[in-house]
């Protein structure tokens, strides 16, 4: 059995209190036995070293108390005050080395999300997020932006500068905890320190990830013992104390808008600042030129692990012309979608947490008007109809009216299951350009948006007036990441007042104008 410790002040950390984590397919496929494993290893009455104990058990990992996290807390702060005097070009290519670092452990990093519970193909996709926001390109494009000479008058040189705001801590959730995490490598960019608190549900990957490669790179740079700090334990708690410390600057959220919305407003009330990644709704247009083979293959991807992501698109808005069509090509391709371990690289679909929820919506929908075309039964992970499965097949809805599917619960809250409303817009083009502009205007959500379009008039129409979300996407995959583009970031509820993209590097520091005057 596996043991991942924390890490504090540039030491490994074991606190001889451990959590277990199972392989998730054995979790899966033999429940009982693998809940009845781990439950005896917690009381004693099975050997950690014991083979059954090694059948169902991959890893045990260490947890932290209130001591650990306030001493990570101190490592931190006292470590800001050396790193931030590190140039910029140190920092860049720390960074650097983190990438290549990535790449060099990208087998066994993948490995470790599927034995989480992680599909093959969502655990490559995360990958690609990781890559592409930390990829050289994107990485010097954002220490140009981070400190640059903005232009002279008469005998002044004047700059920007983003300076770091301190000591920032992040929280990471259970669904994407490594990959979100590793956005905080961005903090550093302008000589932030870090304390990162893992996902209890899923710690594994994240503290290989801050250890193997983060960790490893600021070793091989030589940056002070407490930049990198790795704390798992009681999330209410460890932010109870962050809130209360006069060490820390910014906190970083991610979870569920109602909770994270309420977050925010204390970390605020505290006099620090707060940067939140909260719930996404996200939606995607296709108008009547659009191409609807590669518009459909993007909407499948609201399927990928069951539709628990924040950014995957979970409504379509689809002009009326087209529809037909449109629904013909994605019916082709969602009978490929199947159950399965998460080992099986074919798996697109992972069990679903909140099945009860999703009883509940669709019934929701369906009393406001919505006709299930396809889907709507439980699975187990052999893809066989069971009342008692774990996953539920792909359900799509048609939806013939824009103001009834905005009623629907599924369209105005956020869904963590599949369930997907197909929404047919009609009238004239403008009538359906207008309905379509004012509908993901007026969404509560907006992490992403992306639009299907051939159309030149049009698509100047939607990219001037479709305002609300961090990333806009015009006949690319939704969930495509470009670099210099943040991964990350959205408006409303899915970002809170502050809500934009995120540059995570660029909202842990404030930006500062320098007047340099040349003679006097």
């Amino acid at each position: 059995m596996q043991k991942f410790t924390l890490l504090v002040n540039g030491e490994d950390l074991d606190t001889g209190v451990y959590g277990y984590f199972p392989y998730a397919d054995k979790f899966i496929s033999d429940f009982k036995n693998t809940f009845r494993v781990m439950t005896d290893i917690k009381l004693g009455k099975i050997k950690e070293e014991s083979k059954e104990a090694k059948e169902y058990v991959f890893a045990k990992y260490c947890l932290g108390d209130s001591e650990i996290n306030k001493s990570a807390l101190a490592s931190a702060y006292q470590a800001f005050q050396k790193f931030r005097k590190f140039s910029l070009a140190a920092r860049k290519k720390f960074l650097l080395d983190c990438y290549d670092l990535l790449l060099k452990k990208k087998d066994e990093f993948i490995n470790l999300m599927i034995i989480e519970g992680h599909p093959r193909k969502l655990a490559e996709w995360e990958f690609e997020g990781m890559r592409m926001g930390t990829c050289p390109e994107t990485i010097n494009f954002y220490c140009q932006q981070a400190q640059e000479e903005i232009g002279r008058y008469k005998n002044e040189v004047l700059y920007w500068s983003r300076k770091p705001d301190g000591v920032v801590c992040m929280t990471t959730p259970a669904n994407a905890s490594a990959s979100d995490s590793y956005n905080g490598l961005l903090v550093l960019i302008t000589g932030n320190t870090i304390v990162v608190r893992p996902s209890l549900g899923a710690p594994i990957s994240t503290i290989f990830l801050w250890k193997e490669v983060v960790a490893e790179a600021a070793k091989k740079n030589s940056l002070p013992p407490g930049v990198i700090n790795i704390v798992v334990g009681n999330p209410k708690k460890m932010m109870d104390e962050w809130l209360n410390s006069t060490l820390v600057n910014d906190i970083v959220f991610f979870g569920d808008s109602n909770r994270g919305l309420e977050i925010g407003a204390k970390i605020f009330q505290a006099g620090k600042k707060p940067i939140l990644e909260l719930s996404g709704n996200d939606i995607l247009a296709v108008w009547k030129d659009a191409d609807t083979d590669k518009a459909s293959e993007s909407l499948l991807d609201c399927f990928l692990g069951s539709t628990q992501i924040c950014m995957v698109p979970k409504i379509a808005l689809i002009h009326n012309n087209i529809y037909q069509i449109f629904l013909n090509s994605l019916l082709q391709k969602i009978k490929n979608i199947k159950a399965g371990l998460p080992s099986d690289p074919n798996t697109i679909l992972a069990p679903v947490g909140k099945i009860k929820d999703y009883l509940d919506y669709l019934d929701d929908a369906i009393k406001k008007g919505a006709k299930i075309i396809y889907g709507g039964e439980r699975l187990n992970y052999l893809n066989i109809p069971d009342e008692e499965g774990m996953y539920i097949r792909p359900t799509l809805l048609e939806v013939d009216d824009v103001v009834k599917a905005a009623n629907m619960r599924c369209v105005k809250e956020e869904i963590f299951f599949p369930l997907l409303p197909l929404i047919i817009v009609k009238g004239t083009d403008e009538e359906i350009c207008e309905k379509m502009i004012q509908f993901i205007n007026r969404h509560d959500f907006g992490i992403r948006t992306s639009i299907w379009i051939s159309s030149a008039k049009y698509t100047r129409i939607f990219a001037k007036y479709l305002l609300n979300s961090g990333m806009l996407r015009i006949n690319s995959r939704h969930i495509q990441f470009s670099p210099l583009l943040s991964t990350h970031g959205g408006t409303k509820k899915s970002g809170g007042p502050f809500g934009e993209m995120n540059y995570f590097w660029q909202k842990t520091s404030h930006l500062q104008g320098i007047s340099r005057t040349t003679t006097i």
